[in-house]
């Protein structure tokens, strides 16, 4: 996947972080899909825990359905996810407020990948 790097950035940053300074402590889903919408694989990103694997979760907070290639964008700061949330290329389901808190991690662990 193009995003992997993204993905791998984001999991290193969780590693180094301090567990009692976490400010989102929420479990999302992201499914990624190709540029036809079909499903590649599913990512659990797991901010009770400070983990991320690839599977699926029954205790999301949330879900999101983004194309691999969008969210490599994203990381590399070429588009927003607002952006892709109001174009519809993302599909948000679950609280929106737990996702607003990720959005901000995932913006500073994806500053330095371009």
């Amino acid at each position: 996947m193009k995003s992997e790097c993204i993905i791998e950035k984001i999991r290193n940053k969780l590693k180094d972080s301090n567990p009692d300074r976490r400010t989102v402590l929420s479990v999302f889903q992201f499914n990624f899909t190709d540029a036809d919408g079909k499903l590649i694989k599913s990512v659990v990103f797991d901010f009770k825990d400070l983990n991320i694997y690839d599977g699926t979760t029954d205790a999301a907070d949330a879900e999101i359905t983004i194309s691999d290639d969008d969210f490599y964008l994203v990381g590399t700061k070429e588009t927003t996810f607002d952006k892709l949330v109001s174009d519809k290329k993302a599909l948000v389901k679950g609280d929106m407020t737990a996702i607003d808190k990720m959005l901000g991690k995932f913006r500073s662990a994806s500053d330095e990948v371009k």
